[in-house]
This record gives C-alpha cells, sequence and structure tokens, in this order.
C-alpha cells in the first residue's frame, strides 16, 4: 500500500492570465494562464516549455493590490519545479503545465524582507539575506555548521 504525501498547503482555483519572464530579464516576456495557486506555489499553462530548476518571474495581468496583497505588486519570484507537455482537446497545438515554487523574500535567520535580488537559496533549501549568508559561510563546514542548517530549517528534536 503506497501512500500519497500531502501537500504543504491547500490549493484554491484561480483562473487568471500571468505573465513571466527568466528572472533578471524581463526583455522576453511570455503570456499563460494560471489555473491554480497556494502559499507555497502555482500551476499554470504555457506555450513554451520551462526547465526544472529554472528562476522565473511571475506577474499576475490584472494585479489589484486588494485581491493579491501588497507583496504581489512586483511580482513572484519562483522556481520550476516540473514541466509537462499537456494535449488539450479544445486546442489544435500542444502546450504545458508549470508547477512552480514561490521563492521566499524572508531571511530564514533574522526574519527581514529583502528584495528577491538580495535573498540566496542554499543547498538545503534556506533562504538567506546578503548579511546572514556572510556569517554562515564563515562557519567552518561540520556538526555545527549542520546543525545550525537544520535548526534554521526547523528540523531539531
Amino acid at each position: 500500500m503506497s501512500t500519497i504525501p500531502k501537500r504543504a498547503f491547500s490549493r484554491q482555483t484561480c483562473q487568471a492570465r500571468i505573465t513571466y519572464s527568466e528572472y533578471g530579464n524581463s526583455d522576453a516576456l511570455f503570456e499563460a494562464e494560471m489555473y491554480n495557486t497556494c502559499e507555497g506555489g502555482m500551476y499554470f499553462e504555457a506555450t513554451d516549455a520551462l526547465q526544472p530548476g529554472a528562476d522565473i518571474c511571475i506577474k499576475l495581468d490584472n494585479y489589484s493590490p486588494e485581491m493579491h496583497g501588497l507583496e504581489a505588486i512586483d511580482g513572484y519570484r519562483a522556481e520550476v519545479m516540473w514541466c509537462r507537455k499537456i494535449h488539450k482537446e479544445e486546442e489544435a497545438c500542444a502546450c504545458y503545465g508549470v508547477g512552480v515554487r514561490f521563492m521566499i523574500n524572508t531571511c530564514s535567520h533574522c526574519g527581514e524582507k529583502v528584495a528577491y535580488s538580495d535573498i540566496h537559496k542554499t543547498d538545503s533549501f534556506l533562504f538567506l539575506c546578503s548579511r546572514c549568508l556572510k556569517h554562515l559561510h564563515t562557519i567552518p563546514d561540520g556538526q555545527l555548521k549542520d546543525s545550525i542548517e537544520k535548526f534554521l530549517l526547523g528540523n531539531v528534536v
């Protein structure tokens, strides 16, 4: 008997037009249709394939601060987790279903909100501001550093 893992956040159906681009390259914008979202990410369908691990910026076409919150004014920075080719009967061409995870712009250590460009994702999936990342790099590899990373992730007994 296999267990189906539960999602960290419940999905909310929310269909809306979005535009996305490679993070740091707003010259090449692509349109897509979002179908659901949650606190941790979203699912959208695009005409082009995206590589898992790609760093993208997503903007809502009809942004409303009352509906989406002030944090969405500049869009969302996200990492592509998966991309699958899908066929829709009502459309002649294939499109791609894309699942993304939002990157967090709050430092896991000091709690400071910083610009997305100033947040750094570590190999252990911590999101640290430049100052805290610099401090973490001063600690030599070993048990102390591993313990600190586990503490910051919340993996302590």
